[in-house]
């Protein structure tokens, strides 16, 4: 998983820069499905861990 900051800035780019997928993987040295499941996101917390039914 990626810090915060780099998450935030993976969308600041995508969303306010506008710069697509590919710039932003290239120019942060990520694969390019990584920085797409980042732009996708809206919750980024995470998922509570399910507790086994009995």
């Amino acid at each position: 998983m990626l810090t915060m900051d780099k998450m935030h800035d993976i969308r600041f780019r995508f969303f306010v820069k506008g710069e697509n997928i590919s710039q932003i993987a290239d120019a942060l040295h990520l694969d390019w499905k990584t920085v797409q499941k980042y732009v996708d996101m809206a919750d980024f917390n995470e998922p509570a861990p399910k507790l086994a039914s009995e």
